[in-house]
């Protein structure tokens, strides 16, 4: 099942990421140990929650947090 999320100026990656544990139902704790366990970063629910909320997220993080959650990054040409 896909969701459009529509992004504008004031989104931000923190926003997007909430909305999809919530839907998920996996807490961010749980987010961080699955990326700990697939990729060769320790994350916390702290320094998550920090980069998250501090706008310090690369784009291969949200990669792999969309993957995570069952999602995929499309990037579309209007």
């Amino acid at each position: 099942m896909g969701i459009n999320i529509d992004i504008d100026s004031k989104t931000n990656l923190n926003e997007v990421v909430r909305l999809l544990l919530y839907r998920n139902k996996i807490t961010i704790a749980e987010l961080a140990r699955r990326m700990s366990e697939l990729s060769d970063v320790q994350y916390t629910r702290f320094n998550l929650r920090a980069k998250l909320e501090n706008n310090r997220v690369k784009f291969n993080e949200a990669l792999l947090i969309f993957e995570i959650l069952g999602y995929k990054f499309d990037l579309i040409e209007n």
